[in-house]
This record gives structure tokens, C-alpha cells and sequence, in this order.
């Protein structure tokens, strides 16, 4: 398999430039994941290792939106054992604020320290924020600065070593930095 952190940065940009094409438009957090299993299957080919809404061998009590492993059918119930593990959360044109801060604080509540868990298991731990109304930008009040610091502050906290991809629009193209 190519390294993870390439395939990563061909299936954003691939994203990416189907999303300014008109190819892809999102309208839930679940479109997001289902195109990104999409795309692996188009670049690597091998559906047998690439899971969505799954459990993770060792922590079978949370399900991860994206995950790529072998199944491990050894175990009381199926799971896998990762190689690659992505939370996605979205933040689509068209959301309420309220709709849009549910989101923001299920990443800081829920997301991160989900990931943090699996530290000891693996290094490719992700969260890929897909923020299309650029809501991430925004002040959040608790923290005094932007939502995306106290993201990353959060993270900083639990465990640096968990990437954090952020997509946003800036006119009509996506564009990701990870952080």
C-alpha cells in the first residue's frame, strides 16, 4: 500500500477538485465518508480493508467513521485492526448554528478523545473537519479564540500526535492544510 500520509493527500486532492468541479456536493457528514471510501476504492482498489462506521479491536464500546485494517473475525465480535482511523465532522452550507456548534462539540468532546484512546495502538489518527461554511473561523467565547484554536488545543491537550485535517471554501474551491 502507498504510504498513508500520500494516499491521504491524493484523496483530498481529489476531493477537492470533484467538490469545485460539481462532481461532489456534500450534504451531510455521511456524504463526506461515503466519498472518501469512494475514492480509495477508485486510487487503491481493495474494498476488503476500508470500513466506515466500524469497531476498533481494543476499543469495541466506540464506532469510527473511516477506518482502514484487516478484520480480525478472532475476536467475540468482528473488528478491525487499523492501520489508518478518520472522524470526520462536517460543516455544510446550510446547517443552523445550532446544527453547526452540536458538531463543533462533539470534535471536542467526543472526537478527540475518542482518537486519544487509540494512542498506544497507532500513529495515523485523523480528524478531518469539513468546513464548508467556514464556521470554524468563528469566535468561540469559552477558549477567547478562533473554533479551530480551541480545536487544536484541545488536541494539543489529549494527545498532539492526532493530525487535523481542515477543509474550508475559500470561493468556490476547497482547500486543506493538516495542523
Amino acid at each position: 500500500m502507498m504510504n498513508i500520509k500520500e494516499l491521504i493527500k491524493e484523496l483530498l486532492k481529489n476531493l477537492s477538485n470533484d467538490y469545485s468541479d460539481g462532481k461532489f456536493v456534500p450534504i451531510l457528514e455521511a456524504d463526506v465518508v461515503g466519498y472518501l471510501y469512494h475514492l480509495w476504492i477508485f486510487k487503491v482498489g481493495n474494498a476488503s480493508i476500508v470500513h466506515v462506521d466500524t469497531r476498533i479491536c481494543g476499543l469495541e464500546s466506540s464506532k469510527f467513521d473511516f477506518v482502514v485494517g484487516d478484520v480480525n473475525f478472532e475476536a467475540e465480535r468482528p473488528c478491525i485492526k487499523p492501520e489508518l482511523v478518520l472522524e470526520v465532522k462536517s460543516f455544510p452550507i446550510g446547517f443552523s448554528d445550532q446544527q453547526d456548534r452540536v458538531h463543533y462539540y462533539h470534535v471536542i468532546e467526543d472526537d478527540i478523545p475518542k482518537l486519544g484512546k487509540l494512542k498506544e495502538l497507532l500513529d495515523s489518527r485523523y480528524i478531518l473537519l469539513f468546513d464548508e461554511d467556514n464556521y470554524l473561523k468563528g469566535f468561540d467565547r469559552k477558549s477567547r479564540s478562533s473554533r479551530i484554536d480551541r480545536i487544536l488545543k484541545t488536541r494539543k491537550i489529549v494527545d498532539s500526535q492526532i493530525k487535523v485535517i481542515w477543509i474550508n471554501k475559500e470561493g468556490k474551491l476547497l482547500k486543506w492544510k493538516t495542523l
